[in-house]
């Protein structure tokens, strides 16, 4: 029996495949949950759940997870045309999603309208701006934590306090070989004398 003979595709479907290679487009949903997927909205259609590039995907080799967002520009791409296949690239300006910044030097950040994270390499100024907190920390280990009140560290069991009633350390607090709770004076006398110095 004789193979049949393959059809030629009509010139009208390879335009329209060729047209969809390429195509901009806007989030017009996202899934959080596994697997993440979003939709599209390209002309006058909207695409079936897509993924997205995430600028990093090799699990706990090296990932990173930041979602687009409803109204976000973006390109998709769809290998042969098939925009089943096709993947989205967030990241476009637009008048609706302006830039955050005019400068030529900033590398910058938006979580929000309030909160950024920026480094300027005309100046070498690095800004962290956040409502409630910043904490840095070692696995298991010394961490740093910043409120809008208070600073604290901590490192091997001690912990240093700065707030609005002053600095406190715990387990204690020294200067040199002397300790801010136990240390004695010398040379202490009675009445307005000035004891010597603390040992």
């Amino acid at each position: 029996m004789e193979s049949p003979i393959a059809q030629p595709e009509s010139p009208y479907e390879i335009l329209r495949r060729l047209e969809n290679i390429v195509r901009f487009g806007t989030i017009a949903a996202v899934r959080h949950g596994k697997p993440a997927r979003c939709r599209v909205k390209t002309g006058n259609l909207t695409t079936n759940w897509v993924r997205w590039f995430a600028g990093r995907a090799g699990g706990r080799s090296g990932r990173k997870w930041w979602p687009p967002v409803v109204g976000e520009q973006c390109m998709l791409i769809a290998p042969g045309g098939d925009l089943l296949n096709a993947v989205a690239l967030p990241g476009i300006y637009s008048d609706a999603m302006a830039q955050g910044s005019e400068s030529p030097t900033a590398s910058r950040t938006d979580w929000s309208d309030t909160e950024f994270f920026e480094h300027d390499s005309a100046t070498g100024q690095l800004k962290a701006m956040v409502e409630r907190g910043i904490t840095l920390g070692v696995n298991g280990g010394a961490s740093i934590e910043m409120s809008r009140d208070s600073i604290t560290l901590r490192a091997g069991g001690g912990e240093l306090v700065i707030d609005a009633a002053g600095v406190h350390g715990t387990p204690d607090v020294f200067a040199g070989n002397i300790s801010l709770r136990r240390h004695r004076h010398r040379d202490v006398e009675r009445g307005e004398d000035t004891s010597g110095e603390p040992v």
